[in-house]
């Protein structure tokens, strides 16, 4: 045939091109199952990926096709079109429908069943396929040689390895005798771990929790043999487990104490004179360290709080006005906010509640800062006679009181 006289199809060996590319000749794998690039000292190892859940899926629905009979909407039509055709008024129309609702329903329920169940074969397909190649890539790692079995690990697996290594109290050189063995074995351990079942993996964690209170009462002299005896019996990842569930429960320690001394709304109850919303909110201001906050944020500008009893109160402020206090920034207890104090450009006053991990100083108006209001003023000096300029410097010479007079 005249397809067989493409290059492709031609005696000769393989020409890697087109549909051929990253095709390679066949080798004997029976006896070298690692598949390799051309440099035998740098592995391109390639096993393949396993099928997701949605290829099985998309393989589950083509073997049994789609969900049998019509469409639940369709059905329901088909079945209430003649009875609702043959009702005498609206409420015996509305009677005449329940058989067709009650077989949508159902024929909704039984369509749904069926694509759960897909799903669900799907996903079991896809983890026992996962499992499989996990398996099989292991498999590989136990048999390659010392240089390449990293490269069989996913990368979470070489993190894990990394953790390790970086503790002295698990990665004991003086202790490990075969390093490439002592790394697989703990992989092997930690999948073994995974596959357990939950409540398998309770039971165990419990263990390892009594173990790891046991340890954190050692003397370190103590640890240290305990350490030892764990890696020599081959039981690095128990000895993992061990401590970082010490590390754990020393964490949760760490934080039961720093809980005892954080404020509550009882240590302001008294300075609020009852309020409970506001003590409330000074708690939180103190236990987020907001004064820190607040200074680094805004300096000499941070106020202190408004609207306590003993606070400047917020309808003052903008009943009376303060030119002083515009630009100051207060904590509300009332609202737990942040509140700057504003002159609006009609003359009167007000509060804006501001972001303080947010908020920018705006721009100010074009004119308005010392250094431009100076350059008016000597812009305007250029247009004074000289008599003008001479009693000006002499008012700048003399005090304010005396201007000249001896007085």
């Amino acid at each position: 045939m005249r397809t067989f006289k493409r290059p492709m199809f031609r005696k000769g060996g393989n020409v890697g091109v087109g549909i051929m590319t990253g095709i390679v000749d066949r080798s004997m794998h029976a006896e070298d199952p690692i598949v390799t690039g051309n440099d035998p000292f740098v592995s391109s190892v390639d096993i393949g990926q396993p099928k997701t859940q949605a290829e099985y899926i998309e393989e589950i629905r083509a073997g049994a096709g789609d969900y049998g009979g019509y469409d639940p909407l369709t059905s329901f039509l088909l079945t209430a079109g003649p009875s609702v055709a043959g009702a005498t008024n609206f409420a015996d129309a509305i009677n005449r429908l329940q058989p067709a609702t009650k077989q949508l329903i159902e024929s909704a329920d039984a369509k749904a069943k069926y694509d759960r169940d897909v799903r669900m074969a799907g996903t079991k397909l896809a983890l026992a396929d996962q499992q499989k190649f996990d398996d099989r890539r292991f498999d590989l790692a136990l048999k390659a040689d010392d240089r390449s079995y990293q490269d069989f690990l996913r990368e979470d697996e070489r993190e894990y390895l990394a953790g390790i290594k970086a503790d002295d109290r698990i990665y004991n050189k003086g202790l490990i005798e075969d390093e490439r063995k002592f790394n697989l074995e703990l992989i092997q351990d930690a999948r073994a771990y995974d596959k357990l079942q939950l409540e398998d993996k309770r039971e165990y964690d419990a263990k390892i929790l009594d173990e790891a209170r046991k340890y954190n009462k050692m003397e370190k002299e103590d640890q240290r043999e305990y350490e030892k005896k764990l890696i020599e019996e081959g039981r690095a990842f128990e000895l993992d487990k061990i401590i970082r569930a010490e590390d754990f429960q020393r964490e949760i320690l760490q934080e039961e104490r720093e809980l005892d001394k954080r404020y509550t709304e009882k240590d302001f109850i008294e300075v609020y004179e009852g309020d409970t919303l506001q003590a409330k909110n000074r708690a939180n201001f103190e236990n987020n360290k907001l004064k820190t906050t607040f200074i680094e944020k805004f300096g000499s500008n941070f106020e202190g709080f408004l609207n306590g009893p003993n606070d400047p109160q917020e309808s003052t402020l903008i009943k009376k006005g303060n030119n002083k206090k515009v630009g100051k920034v207060y904590y509300d207890v009332n609202t737990g906010e942040a509140k700057i104090y504003n002159k609006k450009t009609d003359g009167t006053y007000g509060f804006q509640v501001i972001d303080i991990d947010t908020y920018t100083k705006p721009e100010p108006e074009k004119g308005s800062t010392k250094e431009e209001k100076d350059a008016k003023i000597d812009e305007r000096y250029e247009y004074l006679s000289d008599e003008q300029r001479k009693i000006l410097k002499d008012i700048r010479k003399n005090k304010p009181d005396d201007f000249g007079t001896g007085a």
